[in-house]
């Protein structure tokens, strides 16, 4: 680790605990204050700055202040927009279940401290034709649809609304296929529910895991795992339960060990030194974005798929389970052929800046050399995946 990367995490412990800044940091010059604060808004945790006095001296002010003005803007915007939608679902009978940030930003000890993007939503798929119409009396316009979730769009903010949690392909699916039948309603809602604490924690987990093998995570995601795996109302025993049935137990492991040293109030600065055993991991989330970085992404592709043919093969011919996530009425193989073309129209007229982005990642692969694919597999091993 760098010394940006190792001072922004010992002002987030900080700003966990006691919000005291270490003496050691006092002395910090005016471009390590500036470059701690770009790499803050890389990660998604510019707010937890705040507290700290050093960023608001005239040398770096300018610079600090409007960023995080912006930031508890954006927050408060976003909170009015989720009450108004789930207002709108609640009005008008759409069964939903706030996903991700929505929840988890809660459970923070301030809100804005956990910055959000899109918004994520799962809602019942039969239900799709009275969403749509909801959306667009929102305001929303309907850009499209994935093999998870549509996309909608109303000024810039994407909303996307989950018809599943998962990939038909991952490990995960049937477990999180059935999670209507183990959510709840929220106090005093019919059609607003939420997962139990036990299922927001696997699912954010596994969505850990899933950006991890794609492109890599950032910082905030292990402090979500942080956040989460404290809270007294998460019966740990039911969660190891489930970890070990989908064969993760040693991977969350791994991230809640990395995660107490670099979170934990208590531990000080100790805090910033190696791991044993897991030092290569702490570099790989420390140097992605929050989601990670193109560089993983091109090699971890590669290891994915092997080659450029079968990511082809994979985006333009989804699998026909993977095909009736989009399309719920999708009942026989036989009408798959119908179906891509359906997907294919949608793409080209909704999201035709999709088609580039797809074929830039099939023309990177092929380019890494076979050893280091072979590395990051066993990279992926060790990490316990």
């Amino acid at each position: 680790m760098n010394n940006t990367q190792i001072y922004l995490l010992t002002l987030v412990r900080c700003a966990l605990g006691e919000k005291n800044l270490p003496t050691e940091l006092r002395s910090l010059s005016t471009d390590e204050k500036i470059e701690i604060i770009r790499y803050a808004q890389r990660q998604g945790l510019l707010p937890f700055l705040q507290y700290f006095d050093i960023f608001m001296e005239k040398d770096c002010r300018d610079i600090f202040f409007p960023r995080a003005a912006a930031a508890v803007c954006e927050d408060v915007r976003q909170a009015s927009e989720i009450a108004q939608l789930l207002e709108a679902f609640e009005k008008n009978g759409i069964y939903c279940i706030p996903l991700k940030g929505i929840r988890t930003k809660k459970l923070y000890p301030s809100s804005e401290l956990r910055t959000m993007g899109d918004l994520d939503i799962l809602y019942r798929k039969e239900q799709t034709d009275g969403l749509r119409r909801v959306m667009a009396e929102q305001g929303y316009t309907w850009s499209g649809e994935a093999a998870k979730h549509d996309h909608y769009e109303k000024g810039g903010r994407i909303v996307e609304m989950h018809k599943e949690l998962l990939s038909s392909e991952s490990r995960a699916y049937d477990y999180f296929l059935k999670i209507w039948d183990r959510a709840q309603p929220e106090e005093g809602k019919r059609y607003c529910w939420q997962m139990s604490m036990e299922d927001h924690y696997l699912f954010t987990l596994y969505h850990l895991i899933e950006h991890f093998i794609r492109g890599g995570i950032g910082i905030r995601m292990v402090l979500d795992i942080y956040i989460l795996s404290g809270l007294p109302e998460l019966d740990r025993d039911k969660t190891a339960e489930e970890l070990k049935k989908l064969k993760i137990d040693r991977f969350e492991k791994n991230i809640l060990d990395i995660a107490g040293k670099w979170f934990d109030p208590s531990r000080g600065l100790q805090g910033t030194g190696a791991l044993s055993g897991l030092e290569e991991m702490e570099e790989y989330i420390v140097n992605g974005g929050i989601f990670g970085n193109t560089v993983n992404e091109q090699a971890n592709n590669a290891l994915r798929y092997g080659s450029r043919g079968k990511f082809l093969k994979s985006v333009i011919f989804p699998s026909y389970k993977t095909m009736q996530s989009v399309f719920p009425d999708l009942d026989s193989p036989i009408l798959l052929p119908a179906a891509w073309a359906k997907r294919w129209w949608n793409v080209w007229t909704k999201r035709r800046g999709n088609v580039r982005k797809q074929l830039g990642r099939a023309g990177q692969i092929g380019q890494q050399d076979s050893g280091y694919i072979e590395k990051q597999r066993r990279f992926f091993q060790r990490c316990g995946l």
